[in-house]
């Protein structure tokens, strides 16, 4: 099977959702940190003004969950870049969105950014906390 598009993703998602054709989107390739399948993070609505999002499976185009939202601000508050900014990396590092269980995000809906550069690792959430060893870790410690 080919993997799903961002357009093929974000057309399931609509459909789940009950959103308008014109309504605008976004998708964002999540990576899986816990060995599952990556999947597509699809935003309706303008940038500031989400309106819905959907978690779409990249390889099966299974949509994985789905939420409604009031259109009050956007759903990524915490860009790529402001992620890099926050890590204190360099404009060469590598900034994506990942996702796995942890105290930095209980929700694929919510991924949060990994952020690699010459120091190392580092992991920025929704809220814009700076986790410098990685948040699933911090469930084990006591």
């Amino acid at each position: 099977m080919a993997p799903v598009s961002p357009a093929d993703a974000a057309a399931r998602a609509r459909a789940a959702l009950g959103l308008a054709h014109d309504v605008c989107f976004e998708a964002h390739r999540v990576r899986r940190l816990d060995g599952g399948e990556e999947y597509w993070l699809v935003s309706f609505g303008e940038p500031e003004a989400t309106l819905g999002v959907a978690a779409v499976a990249a390889g099966s185009g299974e949509v994985l969950s789905s939420a409604l939202l009031p259109g009050r601000g956007p759903h990524l508050a915490v860009s790529g870049e402001r992620a890099r900014a926050l890590a204190r990396a360099p404009a060469a590092a590598t900034v994506e969105l990942a996702w796995r269980p942890s105290p930095a995000s209980r929700s694929p809906l919510s991924p949060f950014w990994e952020v690699e550069g010459a120091a190392g690792r580092a992991w920025v959430d929704v809220r814009g906390k700076l986790w410098r060893t990685p948040p699933w870790e911090a469930e084990t410690r006591g």
